[in-house]
């Protein structure tokens, strides 16, 4: 390159910059495109230790990141999707996942292949596709061509400067023979390893670096630092788990204890026959550090999962010793169930579990519904305070779910996605309503009670069977909104028909009470607003259902 040592400085920070831009379009373009297949293997895990190990590397292949991975598990345990004992074996095979990045960096020093100039050419492409082409897919794959050239683009203008600042006239300087070539302390060099790892938030990308050095490095240090790095990518998860359930806490502390668990155990060994270690490392990899380097950290991996994997009930119990159980039944209340913004890096289980949410909202309306109804025809209030926590729980979802959905609308979701989005937010403004009808109900409950007022056996009876049509139509209209399927559509449309017939055929019955002097005029208007509020919750109800015609089609 020609120039200044601080120029270079300059470009070794460019190049790592663009290697990790490079790695973040990869990884997400990868995510987007192959959204549907993450869900299903997500979905796909199960108690088998091996089968969630083989999830957990597919899936951090995928996003080029066990960071990433980590930090979605930390959403899916927060929200009930896994258990913590799945969440453990796919963590294992995250850290598996995460070394295909190094074995492909590891490529560019491959004796007689330019990776960068054909990863150059693959970038070019990657531009014409993504910006040009006007095909959402096409551009998503140009994306990821992009992304791949960045890496090794990025990676060979920070080895150009490297090798300007630590070498000249083509001898290592004497300041870096002392860093690189010297014995260190062990320990000291897994804490650089945790610290610029922290520091970056990616061991991929420190793993880069060391690659990118590796002809001036001796492979003694390059092992010390991954295994620190290995530690330092578990900041990432812990941040992640700040404010989630005692169960996300826990993942995040499952993926720390593993690593550093996996660091311990190889800590020794290696330090006391570095040596043999090294022979062992040339004779499975060649001359090439960057070889080394790269099978270092894909053996340790595995090596550490082989040694673990039988250990993870142990390591689950650890983990819910050191966080306790400590939330209290308001706070599981007025909190989500089902989603959870760690879920919006992966905008096709973010949009499914968004409708568990939504359904589990109605599920909590019609029990306010039902509950009190209940109070107004039996005078208890008894359930007055869980009435109550019900109404708080549906403004709190109504109001997150809400917020929720505009972070979801900004990703980049697929047309289905999109359109089911945008009915959702009616669909939640509709249960809100519903919540609203509820707390009228108890205010006429109320009047009754302050008032020493009491409904007709016959207003008693008419008003239950209504209520029973209002359960019925929450029922399938909840079924035609999960399923997804229309044809139940038109026997939610029978039964609200016969609501909006059975209110009318109740006010003039009413009417017939009122001339028989079978009814005060206080009861009277207590009764019609209640007819009233309960055809409305109808309305509602089937708009919930009929918001699939929305998106019904694939």
């Amino acid at each position: 390159m020609g120039n200044s040592i601080y120029a270079n400085v300059f470009f070794m920070l460019g190049g790592i910059a663009v290697m990790m831009f490079g790695m973040r379009t990869m990884g997400a373009n990868l995510e987007r495109i192959a959204g549907n297949n993450v869900k299903k293997m997500l979905g796909g895990i199960t108690n088998n230790r091996l089968a969630g190990v083989g999830i957990g590397a597919a899936v951090t292949a995928i996003i080029n990141s066990s960071a990433a991975t980590t930090v979605m598990l930390v959403g899916f345990v927060n929200i009930g999707l896994i258990t913590l004992t799945q969440a453990a074996s796919v963590i294992m095979g995250a850290n598996i996942g995460t070394t295909i990045t190094a074995q492909i960096l590891s490529l560019s020093g491959t004796d007689g292949v330019d990776i960068a100039s054909i990863a150059a050419l693959v970038a070019a492409a990657g531009m014409v596709m993504a910006l040009f082409l006007k095909n959402d897919r096409v551009n998503k794959i140009g994306y990821i061509l992009l992304g791949i050239g960045f890496i090794f683009v990025g990676l060979r203008i920070m080895s150009m400067a490297v090798s300007e600042i630590i070498y000249e006239n083509g001898v290592l300087r004497p300041l870096f023979k002392d860093i690189f070539q010297k014995d260190h302390f062990p320990l000291l060099l897994v804490l650089i390893g945790i610290v610029f790892t922290a520091l970056i938030q990616s061991s991929a990308a420190l793993t880069g670096i060391l690659i990118a050095i590796g002809s001036a490095l001796k492979l003694e240090t390059a092992v010390f630092i991954i295994l620190g790095s290995n530690i330092g990518t578990c900041i990432t998860a812990l941040i992640s788990s700040i404010g989630t359930s005692t169960s996300a806490k826990r993942t995040a502390i499952i993926h720390l204890l593993f690593n550093l668990f996996g660091c311990l155990i190889c800590l020794a060994p290696l330090w006391i026959w570095s040596k043999e270690f090294g022979e062992f490392m040339e004779m499975v990899s060649g001359s090439s550090v960057e070889r080394q380097i790269a099978n270092f950290h894909t053996l340790f991996n595995l090596l550490t999962t082989l040694i673990l994997i039988p250990f993870t009930g142990l390591l689950v119990k650890l983990a819910t010793k050191i966080i306790p159980e400590r939330k209290t039944r308001a706070e599981e209340k007025l909190s989500f169930a089902y989603i959870d913004d760690r879920l919006l890096e992966t905008p096709p289980i973010a949009v499914g579990n968004t409708k568990r949410e939504i359904l589990r909202m109605a599920g909590i309306a019609k029990e306010n519904i039902n509950l009190c109804v209940n109070m107004l025809l039996s005078g208890d209030h008894s359930d007055a305070e869980l009435i109550r926590e019900n109404e708080n729980t549906l403004n709190f979802l109504n109001k997150n779910i809400t917020e929720y959905l505009t972070k979801l609308s900004g990703k980049n979701l697929s047309l289905t996605d999109e359109k089911k989005v945008g009915s959702y937010y009616h669909v939640v403004i509709d249960l809100e309503r519903v919540g609203d009808y509820a707390e009228n109900l108890t205010e006429y409950s109320d009047m009754l009670k302050a008032d020493g007022i009491v409904l007709s056996d016959d207003a008693k009876d008419e008003l239950k069977n209504l209520t029973d049509k209002i359960n019925a139509l929450f029922d399938i209209s909840c079924a035609a909104f999960d399923r997804r399927d229309d044809s139940l559509l038109v026997r939610v449309d029978e039964i609200e028909e016969s609501i909006d017939g059975y209110s009318s055929e109740l006010e003039l019955k009413h009417v017939d009470r009122v001339k028989q002097g079978a009814c005060s005029a206080q009861a009277g208007s207590v009764y019609l607003q209640a007819v009233s509020n309960l055809e409305r919750v109808g309305d509602h109800i089937t708009n919930m259902a009929f918001s699939i015609k929305q998106y019904r089609h694939k």
